[in-house]
């Protein structure tokens, strides 16, 4: 059972990683959480993979529109998420454990994550119907690209790991 909570406590954090990435201040260049360049907060977000598609002006300013729609359902999960992380740290470091109630809040963190996932999926959906057949190719191939960049990386972890943690 804890193998279990553990898991989908780790699941959540992977999601609401990325999950923060998508809630950041838009794709043109907002400063998110003002942490500069290649922090959380920087320069990516979910309009970074469409820079190279050569957008036209109609579909930059839809883009936005649907960004910025799905911003305003995304930021009252986002403030539920954090709540009820809140919340377990809290029964984390009480001294006991309460099994029933860390359960309901994995529960409610995996349901305010699947909310987050659906409408991350629903943007990007209604972007890639905006795209033409030419920038959807483009598009596959810089994921690619940017998955075999991501594999380089795997090798460089900062901070504690294995036993060291």
């Amino acid at each position: 059972m804890k193998k279990a909570i553990i898991g989908i406590l780790a699941g959540i954090l992977v999601i609401g990683g990325s999950i923060l990435v998508f809630g950041q201040k838009g794709f043109d260049g907002g400063k998110g959480m003002h942490r500069g360049p290649g922090g959380p907060g920087g320069p990516g977000g979910p309009g970074m993979m469409l820079r190279g598609l050569d957008l036209t002006d109609e579909q930059k300013a839809k883009v936005k529109e649907i960004f910025d729609a799905s911003r305003t359902t995304v930021e009252p999960i986002m403030a539920q998420l954090r709540e009820n992380h809140q919340k377990l740290a809290a029964l984390g470091t009480s001294g006991t454990f309460d099994q029933a109630q860390v359960e309901a809040l994995a529960a409610e963190q995996g349901r305010l994550t699947a909310q987050m996932v659906v409408e991350k999926e629903r943007s990007k959906a209604q972007v890639f119907a905006l795209l033409t057949d030419e920038q959807r190719a483009k598009a596959a191939e810089l994921r690619t690209k940017f998955e075999e960049k991501m594999k380089e990386r795997k090798g460089f972890r900062p901070g504690p790991q294995g036993s060291e943690f």
